[in-house]
């Protein structure tokens, strides 16, 4: 009799949990076990068609009312990113080959007034191929898994930097720093707010070793993207990035009001806020897919010595950087939008209702 009144339970139990469950939560149990089967595919084509039928079904969930500001719970190995302003949505996940190469797939929401609209992301570029330079579209995307978006203000609109990663080849991996600009019509990848060395740049690929770990994330107390400088493992295998590994040593970008610009040499600080994101990936050892953590958090290397060579790093901390000076070589309209925005105010960077814009009459911050 205990038995079968424990049965009875545990089958009264579940269907109060089935009960319970919203519209929205149901469909993404069903959602998930598509991914699962998706995930289990083996060749390629098994991967394409899995992606395919894991798309469609995620484009007719995501069209749900609600779906927009709906919690996932059970996708563990797809990325959700909400832009801290609520107006954005990014939904997009991996595929990762038998060669070991990557593919991406997603989508993206964009909250205007009542209405969401929803583009789909199609990754059209080779995983071989160089990542673009220009702008691109949803449509003519280059593929990656984005973990990290942050709204600024350039000039009188609101654009959003967002940090992405890209699993690459069997020799190469990829750290990404794009801009998503959100138009009437469109909705576009690339803008000319990086500085570089004194060059204007729509967004910044890092090239690096599959076998390295390259972190890149966003620290909010400063403002600031901060990065491990690379290097190459030796110095005849310069200017071969999938030699290239972290040197001990940080680089970061920081608005300035009108441009992201490049600083080397920085302090970075341990974040507070530990986060990881997931993504599928085979072990070449044993061939089976397992889920890796896309880790986001920072360690400083304290009482580790630099190693010997001919590139050498001097660090200066936070606090004692100063305010870059004006690029050289960039256009005249570049060059005017700095200086305007340098004369109107030139006292740094706030956040209000989560956008980075210029702020009066506070301590300058890097």
């Amino acid at each position: 009799m205990p038995h079968i009144f424990n049965v009875l339970l545990f089958f009264l139990s579940n269907c109060l949990l089935i009960s319970a469950q919203s519209p929205l939560e149901k469909q993404e149990l069903e959602l998930n076990a598509t991914l699962l089967t998706f995930r289990k595919a083996i060749t390629a084509e098994q991967m394409d068609d899995g992606n395919k039928t894991f798309k469609n079904k995620m484009s007719t969930f995501l069209q749900q009312e609600g779906a927009f500001n709906y919690k996932f719970k059970f996708l563990e190995s797809v990325a959700i990113l909400d832009s801290p302003d609520g107006k954005i949505r990014i939904v997009n996940w991996n595929i990762e080959y038998p060669d070991m190469s990557y593919a991406y797939s997603g989508f993206i929401m964009v909250k205007e007034n009542k209405n969401i609209r929803i583009l789909t992301l199609n990754d059209t570029y080779d995983a071989y191929a160089k990542k673009p330079k220009g702008t691109v579209d949803c449509s003519n995307w280059y593929g990656a898994l984005y973990y990290k978006i942050i709204p600024f203000e350039n000039g009188n609109k609101t654009e959003y930097l967002l940090l992405g990663w890209d699993g690459g080849t069997t020799g190469s991996n990829f750290k990404i720093l794009d801009v998503l600009v959100i138009g009437k019509k469109s909705v576009r990848f690339g803008s000319p707010v990086f500085i570089s060395n004194n060059i204007l740049q729509k967004r910044v690929v890092y090239e690096y070793a599959n076998e390295a770990t390259m972190t890149m994330r966003f620290e909010d107390k400063y403002g600031r993207v901060v990065m491990d400088h690379l290097s190459p493992e030796a110095p005849a295998l310069e200017g071969i990035y999938s030699y290239y590994v972290p040197d001990l040593s940080y680089d970061s970008y920081v608005y300035n009001g009108a441009y992201w610009v490049l600083k080397e040499d920085v302090i970075a600080v341990n974040d507070p806020d530990f986060e990881t994101k997931s993504f599928i990936q085979m072990n070449p050892r044993t061939g089976k897919l397992e889920r890796k953590k896309l880790k986001k958090d920072w360690i400083n290397p304290t009482n580790i010595k630099q190693n010997d060579g001919e590139i050498k790093h001097v660090a200066r901390t936070p606090e004692f950087e100063t305010e870059s000076t004006t690029p050289i070589e960039y256009d005249k309209k570049a060059l005017r939008k700095l200086r305007r925005v340098n004369k109107k105010d030139a006292s740094g960077l706030s956040i209000t209702t989560g956008k980075y814009k210029r702020k009066k009459n506070r301590n300058k911050i890097p």
